[in-house]
């Protein structure tokens, strides 16, 4: 990971983000793209960065609910609209635009901790290895260009099992170069990096297209050391052109951080 104190290539795409009224617009460049459309964590944290840009508050995010509508890239545009707003919560729409029409659309939910009796959590981290002890994603020709910005260490192995019957990916990821935007857009920026867990039942490649993504925030201060997060994609289901997965991401210290799912179409 690089220890230069230069903008990491997500703040310097977020230094592209301009508000112009009542909407935002902002950059997204080629090393972003997969296929023909933006990585969608990138959409999403470039809608949430200009949601908190129009809106700012101070709780935090609590939830997203995100619909990958169709290809977005280049110059986009990011229209916002407060759906409700009480002592508590925000709620706010906001949908990506570029020149190639409608891309992705988000609400999301901003509310802080509340004093309750309850303290429960059985979302506990797998014993994996330490990402020091594992080897990262090589280069290839098939990968993506966004998944660059990502070291990435599978504890399975260098590369990612094309064909297990397990439909999960358990995988160590940090940037290449560790953003100072805010820890919940850099979140969303990284969250959705691992294949669609599917791919791991593939026994013959074909396309993909990661539809929605629901996102819970298990804590108002996501941080971690070293910049590594655990992100896991469980499939248990996938038939008909369609799958769905769980999706978990702890930090270093094995704290659950976000949990969220996945509809994901598949040709193949």
């Amino acid at each position: 990971m690089s220890q230069s104190h230069s903008p990491s290539a997500l703040d310097t795409l977020l230094s592209t983000l301009r508000i112009d009224g009542d909407t935002a617009t902002a950059h997204i460049d080629a090393g972003w793209m997969q296929g023909r459309t933006a990585y969608g964590g990138i959409s999403s944290a470039v809608a949430l960065a200009a949601t908190m840009r129009l809106h700012p508050t101070e709780t935090p995010l609590r939830y997203a609910q995100i619909s990958f509508v169709g290809p977005v890239g280049g110059d986009c545009t990011v229209s916002t609209r407060v759906l409700r707003q009480s002592k508590s919560s925000l709620f706010v729409d906001a949908g990506v635009s570029s020149d190639q029409g409608f891309g992705t659309a988000a609400v999301f939910a901003f509310s802080g901790e509340r004093t309750s009796h309850l303290d429960h959590n059985r979302l506990t981290m797998p014993q994996v290895p330490d990402p020091e002890a594992l080897q990262p994603v090589p280069e290839h020709k098939v990968r993506p260009p966004f998944t660059r910005h990502f070291d990435m260490r599978p504890t399975t192995g260098p590369r990612f099992d094309w064909k297990s019957d397990a439909g999960e990916y358990l995988t160590w990821v940090r940037f290449v170069e560790e953003p100072a935007c805010h820890p919940a857009v850099a979140l969303l920026a990284l969250g959705d990096a691992l294949p669609p867990a599917a791919m791991a039942l593939f026994s013959e490649f074909g396309p993909i297209s990661s539809m929605n993504w629901t996102i819970n925030m298990l804590t108002g201060t996501p941080a971690t050391d070293d910049g590594w997060w655990l992100l896991s994609a469980k499939t248990a289901y996938a038939r008909g052109g369609f799958s769905v997965q769980d999706m978990m991401i702890w930090n270093r210290a094995g704290e659950p951080i976000l949990s969220g799912s996945q509809g994901i179409a598949i040709y193949a």
